[in-house]
């Protein structure tokens, strides 16, 4: 396998899955901690989407968001792994498993340099479009939702709730 940071994309893109996932932890414990790290449990997840990945270094749990990785690729996805072996190799050692100066360190010995944070997520689009009936004020929402007008009465008044105007994308 080649460095995490030096892995192109495939084309067309492959399918972001858990066993991929899984091969890239293994072969990033071989080439950067000696395959001394304990196995974790991985899971794709199609919930989290406003960042890239996520480790419960106790439980031994990594989650990895599927949209983002469908939208970068696998070398982004074996970067966001190694990014959380990084953590999980400082809890094992029983020190602070945050974004510390010896992660930082350690996060430039592996190729990632500075990678503290994830690529840009892209906005979730706006699902639903709700209109007062008194002053025809609008709002945009990814949820459906049950409530006034600020404009019209500072507490809920069911004379000035939001009445759905139409459904803007597909669930």
């Amino acid at each position: 396998m080649t460095h995490a940071a030096e892995m192109e994309p495939a084309d067309p893109p492959i399918s972001i899955t858990k066993e991929l996932a899984e091969e890239f932890f293994t072969s990033l414990n071989q080439q950067h901690f000696e395959g001394k790290l304990p196995a974790c449990r991985i899971e794709v997840s199609a919930r989290l989407v406003r960042t890239a990945g996520k480790i419960w270094p106790r439980t031994r749990l990594i989650r990895l968001s599927r949209s983002y990785h469908e939208l970068y690729g696998p070398a982004e996805l074996s970067n966001t792994i190694l990014h959380e072996m990084i953590h999980l190799w400082l809890f094992e050692q029983n020190l602070p498993s945050g974004h510390t100066p010896l992660f930082r360190q350690k996060l430039q010995e592996v190729g990632l340099d500075n990678r503290m944070k994830a690529l840009p997520v892209p906005p979730r689009p706006y699902r639903y479009l709700y209109r007062c009936p008194t002053c025809r004020y609008e709002v945009q929402t990814r949820r459906k939702i049950n409530s006034s007008c600020g404009h019209c009465d500072r507490v809920y008044n069911p004379r000035h709730r939001f009445r759905l105007v139409k459904q803007l994308t597909e669930s």
